[in-house]
């Protein structure tokens, strides 16, 4: 018997698991103040907004689901290799 409530309007945004380097990355930027999350395009696509020294852009490209987590990790790992080098050789 359930339990009365029913799951409406859920979206199927896919299940992606991160590797070490993406964890990694996805840590340091968000440590880091560079935040990346999904936005709707439409029911089954998504935009992601980037978010760096409060400053937001959306990406120009619309992912489905499961590629939208690969992007998003993309884009973290890119970000990390920018930036996390410059941060501690400036910190030194």
């Amino acid at each position: 018997m359930g339990s009365g409530y029913k799951k409406s309007n859920q979206v199927d945004m896919g299940f992606y698991v991160p590797n070490k380097k993406e964890q990694l990355a996805y840590s340091w930027c968000i440590n880091n103040g560079i935040y990346i999350s999904p936005k709707p395009a439409n029911s089954s696509t998504w935009h992601l907004l980037i978010e760096i020294n409060k400053k937001i852009n959306i990406s120009p490209d619309a992912y489905k689901k499961v590629e939208i987590w690969k992007q998003l990790f993309k884009f973290y790992t890119y970000y990390y290799d920018k930036y996390a080098t410059t941060k501690e050789t400036n910190n030194k």
